[in-house]
């Protein structure tokens, strides 16, 4: 990314321009993952940032909960959450082996997740840029290339119907009805992602056991083995994970909290209208209209993992801070330079 480097850059990467194509493939193409969760944290920024405006300025879109996520990713992907715990556990000479499993699993749905959504996302910034009456048409040929069908069969039917919503909003004048619709596309790219990151999320957490108690090991042990993995899996959601945003941790396997204000979500989305987010909102939330029960038990199960997203999603739209940049102005300079960055990650 060096050659991208200028003035303005250095001093105030919130001055950057959007993405462009050659920087998320050059992104894609990074062979070390911690450098490359580094720049796919800061795309996801940018990308933000580009498409505030054209969504009315008040409601985030998935790329701000992107940018968190994958800043919360990093942690595990340069070995600073796991090897820590696993040390704790006195698991000893298994340390290496897990953490690096782990690593490595993290890293791969980070960019798996990136490659699909960051150019979907900067063709959205195109299309909104387009004057009014030009943007249908031109979202038509944007996303023609997504293919129908459910995500778990290799399908994009949720993404489309998510960039079309972001359209509507961005075409929808009434401040409740666009919040609707950006929720509405928000939630339908969380699941699809969500699925798609099933394999590797379970994966990376069922790692420590899986490490310890081989698939040829006998029934009892397989057997047992698969309990405490169940066991481990709730403790680790109940005590370690977290995502890291603006306002501070918020641990994953704890209700989502009440936003600033004492409310548990902003005033434009305490009561959906919208039929297509209601139902949608109905299979993907176990209690409806409430943060109160939102706790992931484990985050290994899908379903857990959605109950929690959504209503953080839902609590947040409207946080201005989730488009706060993830780096520091040097850190954003010694990336572009290709360096580590100094400081905190």
């Amino acid at each position: 990314m060096s050659s991208s480097v200028c003035l303005s850059s250095l001093l105030a990467p919130t001055c950057d321009p959007p993405p462009d194509a050659a920087m998320i493939a050059e992104t894609c193409a990074m062979a070390d993952p911690a450098q490359r969760n580094l720049w796919i944290t800061y795309v996801y920024h940018r990308l933000e940032v580009a498409l505030a405006g054209h969504l009315g300025g008040e409601d985030v879109s998935w790329c701000a909960y992107g940018t968190w996520a994958s800043k919360s990713a990093g942690r595990f992907i340069r070995g600073e959450a796991v090897a820590e715990a696993l040390r704790l556990a006195r698991l000893g000479g298994a340390v290496s082996r897990v953490d690096a499993e782990v690593r490595e699993r993290i890293g791969r749905g980070n960019l798996l997740v990136f490659a699909e959504l960051a150019p979907l996302f900067r063709a959205l910034v195109e299309v909104l840029a387009r004057p009014v009456g030009q943007r249908r048409a031109a979202a038509a040929v944007a996303f023609a290339g997504l293919t129908e069908g459910a995500t778990r069969e290799g399908g994009q039917t949720l993404l489309r119907r998510a960039f079309a919503a972001y359209v509507t909003a961005a075409e929808t004048g009434e401040a409740k009805a666009r919040a609707e619709q950006i929720l509405l596309a928000n939630t339908l790219v969380g699941y699809h992602e969500q699925i798609r990151l099933q394999p590797a999320i379970a994966g990376a957490l069922s790692a420590p056991l899986a490490l310890l108690v081989t698939a040829d090991a006998a029934p009892l042990r397989r057997a047992l083995g698969e309990r405490l993995g169940e066991v481990a899996r709730s403790l680790l959601t109940r005590w370690m994970m977290t995502i890291e945003l603006p306002e501070g941790a918020l641990a994953l396997g704890r209700d989502v909290p009440a936003t600033r204000d004492g409310r548990m979500f902003p005033a434009a989305l305490t009561q959906i209208t919208d039929p297509e987010l209601r139902a949608v909102l109905e299979e993907v939330d176990r209690t409806p209209d409430t943060t109160q029960g939102s706790a992931a038990a484990d985050w290994a199960a899908l379903a857990d993992r959605m109950n929690f997203i959504v209503d953080l999603f839902r609590s947040r739209q409207r946080d201005s801070s989730l488009r706060r940049s993830p780096f520091r102005a040097d850190q954003v300079a010694a990336m572009q330079l290709g360096l580590r960055p100094l400081g905190p990650l």
